[in-house]
Formats: C-alpha cells, sequence, structure tokens
C-alpha cells in the first residue's frame, strides 16, 4: 500500500490538507534567476526586474499564476505588502499565488543577511485582515492553503497558496 503525504497528515492530525490549486495561463516566476525556475513560467529576476522598482510587466486580471518562491522575504515589509498589491491586480479573479519562504526562527531565515521581512502562518491573516494594511482597498487575496514544514529544524519554512477571490 502506497501512503501520499496527505493521507499521512489526515491519519495523524485528524483533519485533511486542502487540495492545491492549479490553473492554466500565463504565469510569472518572481525572483527566478539562473537555473532556478518554474518550467513554462516567464521568470523575473535581477538582473532586468526588480521589485519596487519595476511591476510585474502584465495587465490587470490577465495572469493565472504567480510563484514566489523564496523572494518576499527579500523585500522590506512595505516592500512586501506592495507586492502583494501588484500580485493581486495581475491574477484573475481564481488565480493563484504560490509561496514558499523561511519561517520566521528557522536558520535559513537568520543565515541569509539579505532578509528583510519574516513571515509566519498568521503573517497573511494580519495583512488582509487589519485596516491598517487595507489603504488600497479591501483584499482579494485569501489564504488556500499553508503548511510549515521542513526536514530538519534550520530549513522550516512556509510554503503554501492564495487565492484571488
Amino acid at each position: 500500500m502506497t501512503v501520499m503525504f496527505q493521507d499521512l497528515f489526515a491519519f495523524a492530525m485528524k483533519r485533511n490538507l486542502p487540495s492545491l490549486l492549479s490553473v492554466s495561463g500565463p504565469s510569472f516566476d518572481l525572483g527566478a534567476s539562473g537555473k532556478f525556475k518554474v518550467p513554462g513560467s516567464v521568470a523575473l529576476g535581477l538582473p532586468d526586474w526588480a521589485f519596487p522598482r519595476d511591476n510585474i510587466p502584465a495587465k490587470d486580471d490577465s495572469v493565472a499564476m504567480v510563484h514566489c518562491f523564496h523572494f518576499l522575504e527579500h523585500l522590506k515589509g512595505d516592500d512586501a505588502i506592495a507586492m502583494l498589491r501588484e500580485i493581486e491586480r495581475v491574477l484573475i479573479p481564481g488565480g493563484v499565488l504560490n509561496f514558499c519562504m523561511p519561517y520566521y526562527n528557522s536558520s535559513i531565515q537568520a543565515q541569509d543577511l539579505t532578509h528583510k521581512s519574516f513571515w509566519t502562518e498568521e503573517s497573511f491573516r494580519t495583512i488582509f485582515d487589519n485596516h491598517y494594511y487595507d489603504m488600497a482597498g479591501s483584499w482579494r487575496l485569501k489564504v488556500h492553503f499553508q503548511l510549515i514544514c521542513g526536514i530538519v529544524e534550520r530549513n522550516m519554512v512556509l510554503v503554501g497558496q492564495l487565492v484571488r477571490i
């Protein structure tokens, strides 16, 4: 019998993980550089693209998926929030942001001196549910899935998906 991670989690934790979402259409991989790129996505990264200097080169409501793997933590808090607004702008309704960033108290977070923001499982709730982050109007992003995971403590990450409503 083959057991998938979702099954093991359900048995052990007595709760189900939601199925991950996938949307067909244009996608961007933010912060991508060199050999690390999500296949089929347009890579945006240094030295040609940098946020907040550059916006995502897409029209409003035109992108199916955005990937932010080890990118948001390199932005200051205000810039990270502005980046989320930029992602919100380009995603179609039902569009998905896939993300992964070091968990706030992990070694992988602390060892890189270019990390400027710190993320926990409550970060998105804090951003989306507090009026002081909604100067541009109510948020149209919501958490679909997130999980704190890692093989060892030093590599703990927050990984998940946001969906544009």
